[in-house]
């Protein structure tokens, strides 16, 4: 197993018919594979149900920085 520092994230965009040749030569050298909707998938998973801050508050601290005499 690879040390998560040595690793490079890779895009490919491979045809759908050779989709399967790809991910068992993914599967043979060990490496990671995953679709866009699967990355997608995995970042929404992470993002917490609620924001820290509201739309408002943000705006607020935005116009109260921008707008400061």
């Amino acid at each position: 197993m690879t040390n998560n520092a040595t690793l490079r994230g890779v895009y490919v965009n491979v045809p759908a018919s050779d989709w399967s040749l790809f991910r068992e030569l993914v599967r043979k050298f060990g490496w990671q594979a995953e679709t866009r909707e699967q990355m997608l998938d995995r970042f929404i998973s992470t993002r917490p149900a609620q924001p820290m801050l509201s739309e408002e508050e943000i705006m607020y601290e935005v116009k109260s920085v921008r707008y400061a005499k």
